[in-house]
């Protein structure tokens, strides 16, 4: 694979990828953008330049940032931005957006103490819906590609693995294997044999499970045992960033702090690390 590597941002803790090859970044120095055109990264939203933002989510013009306490949200790509409306100070650990997002307006928000947040108005509004939640601490969520129709989403603690089945309103504990986690993040994908839900751990490797989610087995063939962060067909782990083909895994990149990745529209892959700036993977 041909990478390409940017010195800045340096310190990356979510990407959202957007049409066209472009992408957001939630960093440490707070919103960047990529643009394919220039191909270079820019800081943007300079409110945002003193804050370090640790999620991002996009959904054409509606882009949505989370911080240690905070949530804020622009209609308007970026132009424009307001504070959304929290039940409390909240550290913002994820943010996901409804695939089906023009029609039913949702979001949701993974948070280190606070459980997760939902929004049904498009990130004005927030509030915990955590019914069933026996963890609040969560560190990942991820939504079916389906949400639009069978209101689907997963959420990843240090101990747990949940799902819901009404959109985030309420959750229930899916059966894993003792000691498996703590989970680090949540990947889900679809293909001709149904859905499959993967979850990164940080000492147990990667484990998957299909629909209906009741059995999990470990990806074997994924010779790792800490998982930073996953995408179907992607993880990114403290010895470097795997790729899977055919049901074997080959490590692609040798750079162990990437913590988090997205995959672009045009077929790039973008690897974010926690201080060793970004690595493009152009397609092939």
């Amino acid at each position: 694979m041909n990478w390409t590597h940017f010195d800045e941002p340096s310190a990356i803790f979510a990407l959202a990828p957007r049409p066209g090859g472009a992408c957001l970044a939630a960093t440490e120095q707070g919103l960047w953008q990529f643009d394919p055109r220039q191909g270079e990264w820019q800081p943007i939203a300079p409110q945002f330049a003193q804050v370090p933002l640790t999620a991002v989510a996009a959904h054409d013009k509606t882009w949505i940032v989370g911080s240690n306490g905070d949530i804020a949200f622009s209609h308007d790509g970026g132009q424009n931005w307001q504070l959304a409306n929290l039940p409390i100070k909240a550290r913002v650990l994820g943010l996901v957006i409804s695939p089906a997002f023009e029609r039913d307006g949702v979001a949701l928000a993974a948070t280190a103490e606070d459980g997760v947040l939902r929004s049904a108005d498009r990130g004005i509004t927030w509030h915990a819906w955590n019914y069933g939640l026996l963890d609040l601490g969560i560190n990942a969520i991820v939504t079916s590609p389906e949400f639009g129709e069978d209101t689907t989403c997963f959420a990843a603690s240090d101990y747990a693995v949940f799902m819901s089945i009404n959109g985030g309103r309420a959750w229930q504990e899916l059966s894993m294997p003792t000691q498996v986690g703590p989970f680090t993040s949540l990947a889900m994908a679809t293909n001709h044999r149904g859905a499959m839900l993967y979850a990164g751990t940080e000492g147990n490797g990667l484990w998957a499970a299909a629909a209906p989610f009741e059995t999990w087995q470990p990806v074997k063939s994924l010779r790792a045992g800490e998982v930073n962060f996953v995408l179907p067909g992607w993880a990114a782990t403290t010895s470097g960033v795997y790729l899977a083909s055919n049901g074997r895994w080959r490590k692609v990149l040798t750079q162990p702090d990437v913590v988090c990745m997205a995959l672009l529209d045009n077929g790039t892959l973008i690897a974010g690390t926690a201080g060793s700036g970004v690595w493009h993977a152009s397609p092939t």
